[in-house]
């Protein structure tokens, strides 16, 4: 089994002008925002880490769009590739791909066999395990692994459900609205 992209993401300096390119220029959206994501035990670069970013997620027809803003200039993932010196595009710094995949530990093993090594590990709240590997010798980004559940699929079919439908209207949204229509609560 080969791994389906199914998310092109980005890094920002500014996650709400980014966003707002998406969908007024692309028309990319809804985008559903978290705060403040800070994953459990984060390993960056074979170190202990704490890495902090908020995050907005929409779709582009099938594709998953995502958009990361680092909260700080500590080293990580996201901040290696953002230049102080240098602004960043409107839209974002490509960064990484999302893979689907049939399993977690095939995934990330395929990866590190075809020369990716590793650079985070962490477990996401509610979802389970996530990676970043460079990939970036290969394919010029990262490449990023999260645990398939229930939940998380759940979430990414809301979402491209609510892109189909959607208007144009309310383009910046909170991701607990997805969490409730989950929970069957009316649609935002």
């Amino acid at each position: 089994m080969k791994h389906a992209v199914i998310q092109m993401a980005y890094v920002s300096r500014n996650l709400e002008a980014s966003t707002e390119y998406w969908t007024s220029v692309i028309g990319a959206g809804p985008f559903f925002f978290s705060d403040v994501l800070a994953p459990t035990e984060q390993v960056y670069r074979g170190a202990p880490a704490a890495v902090r970013f908020k995050i907005a997620v929409g779709y582009s027809g099938d594709m998953q769009i995502e958009v990361v803003q680092p909260l700080d200039d500590a080293p990580s993932m996201f901040t290696e590739i953002m230049d102080p010196s240098t602004a960043t595009p409107v839209a974002g710094l490509f960064h990484h791909v999302q893979l689907a995949h049939q399993g977690y530990d095939r995934a990330y093993a395929d990866l590190l066999a075809a020369g990716a090594t590793k650079c985070f590990d962490a477990i996401a709240p509610g979802v389970g395990r996530m990676c970043f590997l460079d990939a970036r010798h290969l394919m010029d980004c990262f490449a990023e692994v999260v645990e398939t559940t229930p939940i998380l699929l759940a979430a990414r079919a809301k979402m491209r459900e609510i892109h189909q439908r959607w208007d144009g209207r309310d383009p910046k949204r909170e991701f607990a609205d997805v969490m409730q229509l989950l929970q069957g609560s009316p649609a935002p």
